[in-house]
């Protein structure tokens, strides 16, 4: 078995931290790890010092630091992307009066970029920085998409596809059969796939030929019935995303 690194110990203990935001203790994080407590202590009194981590004082748990906030909007205030959306985005959530999203995918993850919340609509734990599987939801799709079916099966293989919601796809093969449907209509639709009495619709933005972006409309089913969804919502999606992609010099 090869040795890990103390830097390989470090991302590990950062990447637990990034998935469960509640917090974990020492011994949880030994436990998830199988790293001595005395190994995680130093490596996270290193981290601490530097403002990457916190420490609740009362319960003992570790946290991701606010350094993290301050080089993850350095990192996103350098994405082009970004810059020639959000005009857009903001555009389209005046014309839809609901949450607009915009997604990337990387390392096999979506990662939203930017968002503008609908005032008093849903509140769901989605946030700048927030990543996740693609295969559940709307702009996932459009984003896997954009790969060839053995790169999905190369980013899935030896993992299962997780249950989300209600109405996950759990299939590789209908996973695969509708991002083909997604393709040929040029949007795609979450429906109660990633949060149990959400909608959602996304389409792709493009970029040198290639889908770099998700631009997505996300509702409850009530203010997004399907009758809306295939009317005025995917056409204000897809027509913003290929706003965006005319825009964008890659």
């Amino acid at each position: 078995m090869t040795k890990l690194s103390s830097l390989d110990k470090c991302l590990q203990l950062i990447d637990l931290l990034t998935e469960n935001t509640h917090g974990l203790s020492l011994s949880e994080l030994s436990g998830m790890t199988g790293f001595p407590k005395s190994t995680i202590h130093h490596i996270l009194s290193t981290l601490r010092g530097h403002d990457y981590v916190d420490q609740n004082a009362e319960t003992k748990r570790y946290f991701l630091g606010f350094k993290f906030l301050s080089v993850s909007s350095k990192i996103l205030s350098g994405l082009d992307i970004r810059k020639t959306a959000f005009a857009h985005l903001r555009e389209l959530h005046q014309k839809c009066r609901e949450t607009v999203n915009l997604y990337i995918l990387r390392n096999g993850r979506i990662t939203l970029i930017d968002k503008i919340q609908k005032v008093g609509g849903l509140s769901l734990d989605t946030y700048v920085g927030f990543s996740t599987e693609p295969h559940a939801a709307a702009s996932g799709k459009v984003l896997l998409s954009g790969r060839s079916r053995d790169e999905i099966r190369d980013m899935y293989r030896g993992k299962r596809l997780k249950g989300y919601g209600p109405r996950t796809i759990t299939s590789m093969e209908r996973l695969l059969d509708e991002l083909d449907e997604i393709r040929r209509q040029g949007f795609a639709i979450d429906d109660e796939e990633y949060y149990e009495g959400v909608r959602c619709v996304a389409a792709p933005v493009r970029a040198g030929g290639k889908v770099v972006a998700a631009l997505s409309i996300t509702g409850s089913i009530f203010a997004v019935p399907l009758e809306r969804v295939q009317g005025e919502l995917k056409d204000l999606a897809v027509g913003t995303a290929n706003e965006i992609s005319s825009q964008l010099r890659w």
